[in-house]
């Protein structure tokens, strides 16, 4: 659980953090993992990256480190929405089409960062709406904030896509591929978003933190392939898995100008950034020169691990558009009971579903950021669990 604690004096803190009273899984994730110390521990359960920074990407930041040592090359503050040349080579790489500018591009030290800000533009009352399960910094952000929410189920009947809610909403999360289910949003799902969001003049905040790993032609990279979404939709996105920035820290938000928010999202970026270093943004230029780094590779381990699982007879989703898995626990487990099993039988780390919401019980996150010989030593576990465990979805 959260710790808080509160002052009973006159400072007085934000009371919406006492709503934070769901488990906060890591730290107990952490704890579990001490009592295995002594043992190789199959990694399964990290979504940070397993391959290093490309050579041409850190030539690019190394060079823009050296350009920064003469008084002609000198970078202090940065503009705090990003250089030019990014936010350009980001609309010739990714959004040409659409008809974007310069100034619709905002650069930021993070995706985590633009997904939970953005809510500091919204009126206290905002109704928001957030999928069950899902990437777990919606929910918070929204709790601290004091909106209204609710939680849209997505179920394995309707192919994980959260459900429409029953009451007109403000503002939606949408997440495409999805954090933690792997499963991305057709088009037609999408058009439905879109056309609600139109009807009840609501804001899609849209994650695509994961487009790169899109693979499928029916599965839209960004929102706004769909028409009339530059009307209601933000876009978010990263450079972290796609390119191996987790520990450079480098993302952008797209927001049309025709927005009420485009106005609003400057201010803010003004007022409480100071930008992303220069030699990391020439980083980021060169990461999009190159094309997606180690995602093929990603993919590839999904796919590894999903045979592997599908042979095995157990049921799974995702990893295929995404480098996340969503195994279906076997029965009688539940999420955390079956973490508990992977974890002492077959020396696995996972991620127990209902983690990441009370939708997500009755599964497991597997992650494909692994290194092949990670993989082969988890699959060749799993296999073992076979022999061990009777019980099959």
């Amino acid at each position: 659980m959260y710790s808080i604690y509160y002052t009973f004096s006159m400072t007085k803190v934000n009371p919406n953090f006492q709503l934070l009273q769901r488990e906060y899984i890591f730290p107990i994730i952490d704890e579990k993992l001490a009592a295995y110390s002594n043992l190789e521990i199959v990694n399964f359960g990290v979504g940070d990256i397993a391959y290093p920074l490309s050579k041409t990407v850190a030539l690019a930041i190394k060079n823009a480190v050296d350009e920064m040592t003469s008084p002609e090359g000198m970078h202090g503050y940065g503009p705090s929405t990003g250089y030019d040349f990014l936010k350009e080579k980001i609309i010739a790489c990714e959004y040409e089409n659409y008809g974007f500018t310069k100034d619709e591009i905002f650069i930021s030290d993070g995706i985590n960062t633009d997904i939970s800000n953005i809510l500091e533009l919204f009126h206290p009352e905002t109704h928001v709406a957030i999928p069950d399960p899902a990437y777990p910094v919606y929910l918070d952000t929204a709790l601290m904030s004091g909106k209204k929410i609710t939680l849209l189920p997505c179920r394995k009947e309707n192919q994980f896509s959260p459900d429409f809610p029953k009451e007109s909403v403000d503002v939606i999360y949408l997440c495409s591929p999805s954090n933690p289910t792997g499963m991305a949003l057709t088009a037609e799902v999408l058009e439905k978003w879109v056309a609600y969001a139109l009807e009840h003049e609501a804001i899609i905040l849209f994650d695509g933190a994961y487009e790169a790993f899109i693979t499928e032609k029916n599965i839209p990279k960004s929102i706004y392939e769909i028409e009339g979404a530059k009307d209601v939709a933000v876009e978010f996105r990263s450079f972290s898995k796609s390119a191996g920035f987790t520990g450079l820290r480098c993302a952008y938000s797209v927001v049309p100008k025709n927005l009420f928010l485009y106005p609003l999202w400057k201010v803010h970026q003004n007022t409480k950034s100071n930008g992303v270093a220069y030699p990391i943004q020439r980083g980021a230029v060169a990461a999009l020169s190159e094309g997606s780094n180690n995602v093929a590779t990603y993919l590839k381990e999904a796919k590894r691990i999903v045979d592997c699982l599908n042979d095995l007879g157990y049921t799974c989703h995702g990893g295929i558009n995404s480098p996340y898995i969503w195994w279906e626990v076997p029965k009688p487990y539940t999420s955390w009971g079956f973490f508990d099993y992977l974890l002492e039988t077959c020396q696995i780390l996972a991620i127990p579903g209902v983690g990441f919401g009370k939708h997500g019980e009755g599964y497991i996150r597997l992650s494909a950021f692994s290194r092949s010989e990670n993989t082969t030593a988890g699959i060749k576990s799993l296999k073992e669990l076979q022999n061990a465990f009777c019980h099959r979805t």
